[in-house]
């Protein structure tokens, strides 16, 4: 398997106490994010104030997003286009701002998403490798269901350990575009500790981790299966 990874999302939410996001407020920190390297967004919509965002487009599918709901913001980089590091800097940015509105002194919880994909070295087809190489169910699966597969693949989720931090949830898949590739998302829930402004390394770290995650546990646990013929221990 190859081991350089295509990041495709990266996702934040930041959870608050409910607050009805007021316009001025929001337009303002618009114009804040701006002055800041990495954080700043193409464009607003306030035509829903029950769900305002800020928004950029790159490309035909890359976006950037941040959605402001009465409890969380949700920022997301969709078809990701910037390296983690960039990323970590809107974050940062958006998190250090949200808590100078006078209705927040802290994150009560926060979440860290990240999908990637890995080019499989010796399947054609993901599918066979998940199901087939991974789970051992070559000819066990069709006869029941009777219909094609368009997408398999293995879901877990890991709690929270005294070494480990937050809840991780792992969904591992045949990636529906690209047929020899294998899709990963992680997504770690991180609900222990409030953040407050001075703690806000907090967050990042716990995006690293999730990244790590994928690299460090993930790809080496699928590279054990994609061996080449008759090589199978």
């Amino acid at each position: 398997m190859q081991s350089e990874d295509r990041v495709i999302h990266f996702g934040v939410e930041l959870i608050h106490k409910p607050i009805k996001h007021k316009k001025e407020a929001l337009q303002k920190l618009y114009f804040e994010l701006s002055q800041i390297r990495n954080a700043g967004y193409d464009s607003t919509d306030f035509t829903r104030m029950a769900q305002p965002r800020f928004y950029s487009k790159q490309g035909k599918r890359s976006q950037s997003v941040a959605l402001f709901l009465p409890d969380r913001v949700l920022m997301i980089e969709e078809w990701a286009d910037i390296p983690m590091s960039a990323f970590l800097e809107r974050v940062e940015a958006m998190a250090a701002k949200l808590l100078e509105f006078e209705e927040l002194d802290s994150f009560l919880a926060h979440t860290a998403t990240i999908r990637s994909t890995f080019a499989l070295t010796h399947f054609e087809d993901a599918r066979v490798f998940l199901l087939e190489e991974v789970c051992q169910q070559a000819n066990r699966i069709g006869p029941h269901f009777q219909r094609p597969i368009a997408v398999g693949g293995l879901r877990f989720t890991l709690p929270e350990t005294d070494e480990y931090p937050g809840n991780i949830q792992v969904n591992i898949e045949s990636f529906r575009q690209s047929r020899s590739e294998v899709y990963v998302e992680v997504k770690g829930i991180f609900a222990q500790k409030k953040v407050t402004r001075t703690e806000l390394d907090v967050v990042l770290d716990h995006v690293r981790g999730v990244r790590s995650f994928i690299t460090e546990r993930v790809f080496p646990y699928l590279d054990q299966y994609d061996l080449p013929a008759g090589d199978e221990e």
